[in-house]
């Protein structure tokens, strides 16, 4: 299960189609605010969540500098990392493991948000 939720997050972020890289590569020069508010907020976050993991399961917390691609990229090792015993501990009354799905859902809806801003037509 952890490999599978890292694979997850991998390719709701970097994967060829429909990821939030994907995403930020339709946004042409400097992304309008919009979309910065949308990365901002998704950094926020993902380094929420996974302080509150850390808590609960002993692991790492996430690095403080990390920007979102970064952070990204720690997520997905900090996910693998996981035992199956953590994922099934609860936080706030909730199973990490469904956590960690529930937040592969919000990066894909983030990634849908950033694209339909990247993809409107912007008037001067």
């Amino acid at each position: 299960m952890p490999h599978d939720l890292a694979r997850l997050l991998l390719d709701a972020h970097s994967g060829p189609h429909y990821s939030v890289r994907a995403a930020l590569a339709l946004a042409d020069g400097q992304p309008p605010p919009r979309i910065a508010g949308l990365v901002t907020g998704l950094t926020g976050s993902k380094r929420a969540l996974w302080i509150s993991i850390a808590r609960v399961t002993g692991s790492a917390a996430p690095p403080d500098d990390a920007g979102l691609m970064r952070l990204a990229e720690w997520e997905v090792e900090a996910a693998r990392a996981l035992t199956p015993e953590q994922l099934g501990l609860r936080l706030g009354g909730r199973v990490v493991g469904e956590l960690l799905l529930e937040h592969v859902r919000e990066v894909m809806w983030t990634a849908g948000q950033i694209a339909a801003q990247a993809n409107r037509v912007r008037f001067a």
